[in-house]
């Protein structure tokens, strides 16, 4: 039902920056576009750390 006192996977983890990372760099690109450029980027690493990790759980399972 509730997860509070569950630890959370890396997987979960990454998901989680790399949502807060997308909705800063949305909010930021109005206002200031380098700085949003650059959390764009950071996002996208996460975003390939992902799939690499998602594509190595499917290859074990």
């Amino acid at each position: 039902m509730f997860r509070l006192f569950e630890p959370r996977s890396t997987l979960e983890r990454l998901q989680e920056k790399y949502c807060f990372l997308m909705r800063r760099s949305f909010e930021l690109a109005l206002v200031d576009k380098s700085r949003s450029d650059m959390l764009n980027e950071k996002a996208c690493k996460i975003l390939q750390e992902i799939r690499r990790m998602e594509k190595t759980q499917e290859r074990t399972v």
